[in-house]
């Protein structure tokens, strides 16, 4: 009962963060519209999605090749992966028409920041994966009933069959 409390005070939170944004982008867009214009306006959302999507296109190859690299290294590319869900997240942002998301999203193409924000959530919950791994029994030390015994082996009855 605990749990379906918690998760819709989540999903509360989540939409009162998305109209919040909403609201705060619609009274940004009208601010500098009236500032600059309609479609000088329009014409810097456009720009700034064009912009952005190329960004992302640009760093998303350069993380996949990273993460190549890593997997030819023979380590696992968690930083990579990461890096590549938060590109997607960016790349969302940066088309959406506003200009607080796109000012999130270009955050966000920032390597180092991406980087640091990867390494911070891969830390903290590296250890809640093992404790779940070990909790589960999917570690090999863990669970004694698999083993693997290598081997090769004959089959005697097709002889008879030819």
């Amino acid at each position: 009962m605990v749990k379906a409390t918690e998760d819709v005070f989540v999903i509360l939170y989540l939409f009162l963060i998305i109209a919040g944004l909403s609201f705060a982008e619609m009274y940004v867009l009208i601010e500098v519209g009236s500032q600059l214009g309609a479609l000088p306006t329009i014409a810097l959302t456009i720009l700034t999605a064009i912009v952005g999507a190329s960004l992302v296109r640009s760093q998303g190859l350069k993380t996949a090749f990273e993460a190549r690299a890593s997997m030819d290294r023979g380590e696992v590319p968690a930083l990579q992966m990461f890096e590549g869900l938060m590109l997607v997240v960016a790349g969302g942002m940066l088309v959406m028409p506003g200009f607080i998301t796109d000012f999130c999203g270009m955050i966000l193409l920032i390597k180092p920041i991406r980087e640091l924000i990867a390494r911070r959530w891969i830390i903290k919950n590296a250890a809640k994966f093992e404790q779940a791994q070990r909790q589960q029994g999917f570690n090999q030390g863990d669970n004694p009933g698999s083993h693997t015994i290598e081997g090769e082996y004959e089959r005697k009855d097709d002889d008879r069959l030819n």
